[in-house]
């Protein structure tokens, strides 16, 4: 998505592939015309921490200047030498939490794998849900704590509703077979795996992956998304700054898009899927994951004056404010 958006702004870029020497080796060719480093977070710090070779310091005046370089990383929290703006992330977390980390969004967009599978009309689709988990040992719980639902929801799920539940998901032979009531059609392609999605009728999470981007393929596809609550505060449940969710940003949002259910709820998640089917949903991309709105943020990017946020931070640090010095 970043290299589309830099395709559409017209920028030049090189590649290096895990290779910091190659990166330091090309910056030095043209130093002046580089304006940004996009790396992922390990990279940074070990090219920060390597004063001789890698980052600009007063034993290496040819290195790379430190507001230079960028850190890719997936969660939350500020993950880079400089700090929250320096650190690239996949969602606009600050939206959950507005005393978390200022860090920079960049976000991504999903329409174009969405839009290479066909709309299917709701009167076409198959009467059957898909049931959101790469392996079959999430829907027990062995591979980690975060299991919205009993195994037994299943059987009363599709009872309850008619509807088929399918997934495709890897099994190991160690592992319990998926619950009753569920088909697995083993490990799916991308393209498999969006086709199984267009033709149902709603997507449900089981408590993990955190935050994939599968929910937003399923919502720009037409398929609503059912969002277990794995934490909340049992005095006040409707708090929403209290949920700890399988997909964050997610609870945030309400039907027909978003259902969140209490995990264990059975009689609510049995509720949420019939009213998923109930109200059918045309194909729904938010404003800030369309392309366009991509490509502005990753032209922002570059044209932020970095140099001049550096120094002022360089200033604060030197006065007290916690965190690594660095050479401009």
């Amino acid at each position: 998505m970043v290299i589309n958006a830099l395709d559409k702004h017209k920028y030049t870029y090189l590649y290096t592939i895990n290779n910091l020497e190659q990166t330091v080796q090309l910056y030095q060719t043209m130093p002046h015309l580089v304006s940004v480093i996009l790396l992922e977070h390990e990279e940074v710090f070990s090219c920060f921490n390597d004063k001789e070779n890698c980052i600009l310091s007063e034993v290496n005046p040819d290195g790379i200047p430190a507001w230079k370089l960028f850190s890719f990383f997936f969660w939350a929290m500020n993950n880079n030498p400089l700090g929250a703006s320096w650190t690239l992330v996949p969602e606009d977390y600050r939206r959950l939490h507005s005393e978390w980390d200022r860090n920079t969004y960049l976000g991504y967009s999903i329409e174009a794998s969405c839009h290479a599978h066909p709309f299917v009309p709701h009167i076409e689709r198959k009467k059957q849900a898909y049931v959101m988990s790469k392996f079959t040992a999430l829907l027990h719980g062995i591979s980690g704590p975060e299991l919205a639902w009993p195994v037994e929801f299943w059987e009363a799920a599709k009872a309850a509703t008619g509807l088929d539940l399918i997934m495709g998901g890897e099994h190991e032979p160690h592992w319990p077979e998926p619950p009753a009531g569920i088909t697995n059609y083993g490990a799916l392609n991308q393209s498999e795996f969006l086709g199984h999605v267009s033709h149902s009728q709603v997507l449900i999470g089981v408590g993990r992956p955190a935050t994939s981007p599968t929910p937003y393929e399923a919502l720009c596809l037409g398929v609503p998304f059912i969002n277990p609550i794995l934490q909340w505060d049992h005095d006040n449940p409707s708090d929403r700054s209290k949920w700890t969710a399988q997909h964050w940003l997610l609870s945030l949002e309400d039907p027909p898009y978003v259902y969140n259910v209490f995990a264990n709820d059975q009689e609510g998640f049995i509720r949420a899927i019939r009213d998923a089917i109930a109200t059918p949903i045309d194909s729904h991309v938010f404003d800030w994951m369309r392309t366009s709105a991509v490509e502005e943020r990753v032209n922002s990017l570059i044209h932020r004056d970095w140099k001049s946020e550096a120094t002022a931070l360089l200033d604060r640090r030197k006065n007290g404010e916690e965190g690594p010095l660095f050479v401009l």
